[in-house]
């Protein structure tokens, strides 16, 4: 009995761990400033930030003459509904039913334990007045263990009910990414008099490092005969071939903006990936057809069997040609109340599902009040389809010297979860 429970635990740690691994999207915003306001920061951006929101801003009033930063980090999760930190409160004491029954009540509502994780750096942030550069990596996962892995993990084979009972794995899948960009922005002003009309574009280009994505095919444990059916295909890049280290795909991609400045107002206006020739190379992927049986007279284990793409099923193949960046709408004002308080909104769309590179949809308002000035104090709430983000940060700005931290709650069906943001920057934010 002892040994099961311990089993148990193990592949419920083993689960929640799984979902909340750390793997791609795209450029990464520079400004930890961005998620203070809870990333509405379309028409606030300036300096190298502006290369990952609208290189038009670059054209703008205010737009510092020179900015740098170096090793700025930024990273979110969201894992649940059973956290880390569930399964941490029980950690070495026999779990109790009602809290087992409880949990398994939040997973079934929930449609299983889900995880999207990830993380990014800029490796450097540069500006020089309507020029800007910008060079980062970002890592992400999306993981889902669906009801069935989870009521194995949380009660054994005998399920919830005490007798025997096939459980099936639909739905569990495991896809994670990493890619580098390098994203070079300019940016032409129009002075009108009273206002000022700018117009720009982002020249980037994408490596994609790693990519790995498996899911279930049927997999099933039977109740009447004790046999255990295994199927979980799974595409990874070639990590063991030297001449591709790190470069498993990539192209060109282009940003455009525009923006409008009139004394205390601004509009902004952009398109990400407008342009995106970026691929992944079929040709340094290998297929692990990961399939094991084990019943009462025979058995046999294909996991360490590895195959060209060309042996992939036909709809896998497709998978992987489909994990492509696709454009995204962005519209975002920003309000200078006085020289206190700016006041900001954003809209976002996603067109279309590719590689995830965030929320598909995002609407949000954010503040930024400077009561010292030398001391941002940042704000923002954001709507998105799996739910609310709230988030705050703040700054200190010595001169040229500024070091900004930020931090954010994600609220969705699926429970709390945390994200934050740090940078030290020179010139302006």
């Amino acid at each position: 009995m002892a040994d099961a429970l311990h089993f148990r635990r193990a592949a419920l740690v083993a689960a929640t761990v799984l979902c909340s691994a750390a793997a791609g999207a795209q450029l990464p915003s520079a400004s930890p400033a961005a998620l203070g306001m809870a990333d509405n920061y379309t028409a606030m951006a300036r300096g190298f930030g502006a290369v990952a929101w609208n290189p038009a801003n670059l054209g703008l009033p205010h737009n510092p003459r020179f900015t740098l930063t170096l090793l700025g980090l930024r990273g979110a999760g969201d894992l649940g509904p059973i956290t880390t930190d569930d399964v941490a409160r029980y950690q070495g004491i026999r779990l109790p039913n009602e809290v087992r029954d409880a949990w398994m009540q939040r997973i079934d509502a929930n449609g299983g334990e889900t995880g999207q994780v990830g993380g990014g750096v800029t490796y450097l942030g540069l500006s020089m007045g309507r020029f800007a550069l910008q060079v980062a990596s970002n890592a992400s996962v999306d993981a889902n263990m669906p009801p069935g892995a989870m009521e194995l993990a949380l009660y054994g084979n005998a399920g919830r009910t005490g007798s025997a009972q096939d459980i099936r794995l639909d739905g569990a899948h495991l896809t994670g990414a990493v890619t580098t960009t390098t994203g070079i922005s300019w940016a032409h002003p129009i002075d009108l008099g009273l206002a000022r009309l700018s117009f720009g574009a982002t020249a980037k280009y994408v490596m994609g490092n790693m990519l790995v994505h498996g899911e279930d095919r049927g997999s099933q444990l039977s109740a009447t005969s004790s046999q255990i059916d295994l199927r979980f295909p799974v595409i990874l890049s070639d990590t063991g071939n030297s001449s591709s280290v790190g470069n498993h795909g990539s192209g060109f991609g282009l940003d455009v903006g525009g923006a409008w400045d009139s004394g205390p107002f601004t509009a902004s206006v952009a398109i990400q990936n407008i342009v995106n020739t970026f691929r992944w190379d079929a040709s340094s992927f290998y297929y692990k057809p990961i399939q094991a049986y084990y019943g009462a007279d025979t058995s046999f284990s294909s996991g360490d069997v590895t195959m060209p793409l060309d042996s992939a099923p036909a709809d896998v193949r497709a998978w992987l040609d489909d994990q492509r960046f696709k454009p995204i709408l962005s519209m975002g004002v920003a309000l200078r109340a006085n020289n206190r308080l700016t006041l900001a909104a954003d809209v976002r769309r996603e067109m279309g599902e590719g590689l995830r590179v965030g929320d598909r949809t995002h609407v949000g308002a954010g503040a930024e009040l400077r009561l010292i000035p030398f001391i941002p104090l940042r704000a923002g709430l954001a709507v998105h389809p799996d739910g609310i983000t709230i988030a705050g940060g703040t700054g200190l700005e010595l001169g040229k010297i500024n070091l900004t931290v930020s931090a954010e709650d994600r609220r969705t069906a699926s429970g709390h979860a945390p994200g934050a943001a740090i940078g030290l920057s020179f010139g302006g934010r």
